[in-house]
């Protein structure tokens, strides 16, 4: 049980914990005051105190079977309120119109609140990364880069699916896509304990590189991925990394997003999924939303 009490009384408790425990002291000491430092200092004077921060931290990385409980729970509200906002999505609403569909299929299948901002992306918006302002009137021909996540038991999942907004692909459109899509895939397959994000980053835009031919004009497509390829993820969608443990541990979960962005074309595709290793490799573990435009497009058709 966690006990509260006045700063003044910090001195008082620090001795008494110096005086019961040996070894290595550990206090957190990342947003710590200066007066707090000062006592620090003066109470363990000559021992050994280090910093709390990255051992917790560590304790986050990899997951027990509860916090992969959550977050496959998670995963799944999320999943639902991508589809029903799909299913929602007509040429000539509101980018917030699409969000307010997509966080009440959150919910209604039970998100304590959003992980973060939703996205909800329109057309030239669909090439700005981290845009949140969702007030443009969408027009027949868009593609709507969607990337929401729900928040349950304090894990939050952390999707991305990118659809035409009038339910059907362009060819090129489903060109620039299904790049997008072969790109993770060879990412997600590559996934086995041992190999680090930036391993898998590497690989990932090597593939997009050799396999763009021109369809992103005089230069490779990776040129515009313009971003990471994943990041951890837990109880903060974008989860702690200690430095130093930076290769890939059965248990730990990110994600695989890779995306191309072109803005002369309004046009930007990102497809982000949630990933858990595992000793024998790696679970998708958001592949319940649409993925291919085949899929996508047949989602669509049913609304």
């Amino acid at each position: 049980m966690p006990i509260v009490l006045p700063t003044d009384s910090l001195e008082g408790r620090l001795r008494l914990v110096q005086s019961r425990v040996p070894g290595p002291v550990y206090v957190p000491l990342d947003d710590a005051t200066r007066e707090e430092r000062r006592v620090v200092d003066l109470v363990f004077a000559g021992r050994d105190v280090r910093n709390l921060r990255p051992v917790a931290d560590s304790l986050r990385m990899v997951k027990d079977a509860d916090e992969l409980t959550r977050l496959r729970t998670a995963v799944d509200i999320s999943v639902a309120g991508h589809v029903a906002a799909m299913q929602a999505a007509r040429p000539g609403m509101y980018e917030y119109e699409i969000e307010a569909v997509l966080e009440a299929g959150f919910r209604k299948n039970g998100a304590d609140r959003v992980g973060y901002p939703s996205i909800v992306g329109s057309g030239p918006n669909s090439t700005t990364l981290h845009y949140d302002v969702n007030r443009r009137q969408t027009r027949d021909g868009d593609l709507v880069v969607m990337d929401a996540g729900a928040e349950w038991g304090q894990y939050t999942a952390d999707v991305t699916r990118t659809f035409p907004v009038n339910g059907k692909f362009t060819p090129r459109q489903k060109a620039i896509y299904d790049l997008v899509l072969a790109t993770q895939r060879t990412a997600f397959d590559s996934v086995r304990p041992g190999v680090t994000l930036r391993d898998l980053d590497r690989i990932a835009r090597t593939y997009m590189r050799d396999h763009s031919g021109t369809l992103c004009g005089d230069r490779t497509c990776d040129t515009y991925f313009i971003h990471g390829l994943g990041h951890h993820l837990g109880m903060d969608v974008h989860d702690v990394n200690v430095p130093g443990r930076q290769r890939l541990e059965p248990g730990m979960v990110f994600t695989i997003e890779p995306g191309i962005y072109l803005p002369q074309e309004s046009l930007g595709v990102r497809i982000e999924d949630d990933v858990l290793l595992t000793a024998a490799g790696a679970e998708w573990l958001s592949d319940k939303a649409p993925r291919t435009t085949d899929e996508i497009e047949r989602l669509m058709r049913r609304r």
